[in-house]
């Protein structure tokens, strides 16, 4: 039970449900109420496919591949160290999009389930049982649809500024999941 609580923060942690309910209130401002809770439904659904499609496949197609876990982890580890980086100093990497398509990009990808997100998942599903990795990412999952929808309640209650504030310190424990991946790489490397 430990082991599943631990992975459902790690994955909690990278979905980053905060930094989504700002970008999805930003984007889903002159939506209805129907509207908006379709474009969130839609997202949760795209985000849990292809959640599971990385932690069923994804490994086998890195060894295919021949890249290691270590590789993975470095990689890995870098990638959410400058993600949580662009998410303290505020910098998004979104481009303009269609109101039509604001459920699958940007909210499902990248915000939800970024490159961060999917480098985490294939070296928690490499290094735990799938089983509980997918578990507790279904579990994160429905999570983050869960702030999506009380997210215009979270901006009444804690403010832009709160729901920033949150944001923020969610990426300060990415970037120590970032360093215990590349600290992870360099141990099984034999450099420390």
């Amino acid at each position: 039970m430990e082991e599943l609580v631990d992975l459902y923060l790690r994955i909690l942690a990278i979905l980053n449900p905060f930094t989504a309910a700002s970008v999805y209130l930003s984007l889903t401002g002159k939506s209805d109420y129907r509207e908006a809770s379709r474009i969130v439904l839609q997202s949760l659904g795209l985000v849990v496919f292809l959640g599971i499609l990385v932690i069923a496949a994804g490994y086998k197609i890195l060894e295919l591949m021949g890249v290691s876990l270590p590789s993975l982890s470095m990689g890995g580890g870098i990638l959410l160290l400058v993600i949580s980086i662009d998410m303290i100093t505020g910098q998004h990497r979104v481009r303009n999009v269609e109101e039509g398509e604001i459920a699958v990009v940007p909210l499902a990808t990248p915000m939800i389930l970024g490159p961060g997100a999917i480098t985490l998942l294939l070296h928690l599903s490499a290094s735990h049982p799938r089983i509980y990795v997918t578990i507790a990412f279904i579990a994160a999952a429905l999570t983050v649809g869960a702030v999506l929808y009380i997210s215009p309640l979270l901006r009444r209650v804690l403010g832009v500024t709160g729901v920033k504030a949150l944001s923020k310190f969610i990426a300060l424990l990415i970037s120590a999941i970032a360093s215990e991946m590349i600290h992870a790489a360099l141990v099984e490397w034999g450099v420390v």
